[in-house]
């Protein structure tokens, strides 16, 4: 059963990315170590919502939960409707959203989530004009409470975002060999919640 998702998963994966390479990031869906290193950077407890921006076929998904957070506590957003039913009838218990992550404050807020501790992108950020960039942090760092922080998982070896001209730290907390292509993973804070970072 497992192996007959995998390929479905990568079936569905390699369509999208021959239909949009840019839009993807990689030919490949992302390794079960990657979402391992990305379950464990996360900070959860129980009431909070950790958002994943371009869910793609779900990995990332099924990291979080096989790392113990419960499927009701995820919410996905995802812009191809193609993949959006695809994840939903795949994760029936998680929250799916269909839309544009550039709008993720006002889908936040129009699914009723209050208290979102951690968000994971794995949107194609460097190689995106910098307005892009701009369009996802700021309503990213909108949503997040306290000293919440974003996960952005990236094939580049340096960060993915101009991190100080947005205002926010660039950490680099992971580099995962095991996935293809090889990933960093970054976590990014409001300038002001920590030392150091790019």
């Amino acid at each position: 059963m497992e192996q007959a998702t995998q390929l479905k998963e990568a079936e569905l994966f390699f369509r999208q990315w021959l239909r949009s390479p840019k839009s993807m990031g990689s030919v490949t869906p992302s390794s079960k170590v990657l979402a391992r290193a990305l379950t464990e950077a996360v900070v959860w407890r129980p009431g909070q919502t950790v958002v994943e921006l371009g869910a793609g076929t779900g990995p990332i998904t099924q990291g979080l939960i096989d790392g113990g957070l419960p499927p009701d506590a995820i919410m996905t957003i995802e812009l191809d409707r193609s993949l959006v039913d695809y994840l939903r009838a795949r994760f029936p218990k998680v929250r799916v959203v269909h839309g544009d992550a550039t709008r993720m404050d006002e889908l936040v807020q129009e699914q009723g989530v209050e208290d979102v501790s951690t968000i994971i992108s794995g949107l194609p950020m460097v190689n995106m004009p910098f307005e892009f960039q701009r369009a996802i942090i700021e309503p990213a760092f909108k949503i997040l409470k306290g000293d919440g922080f974003m996960l952005q998982y990236s094939y580049a070896p340096f960060a993915p975002i101009r991190a100080r001209r947005l205002g926010v730290r660039a950490e680099l907390i992971r580099y995962v060999l095991r996935n293809l292509p090889p990933a960093s993973v970054w976590r990014f804070r409001r300038a002001a919640d920590a030392p150091g970072g790019a």
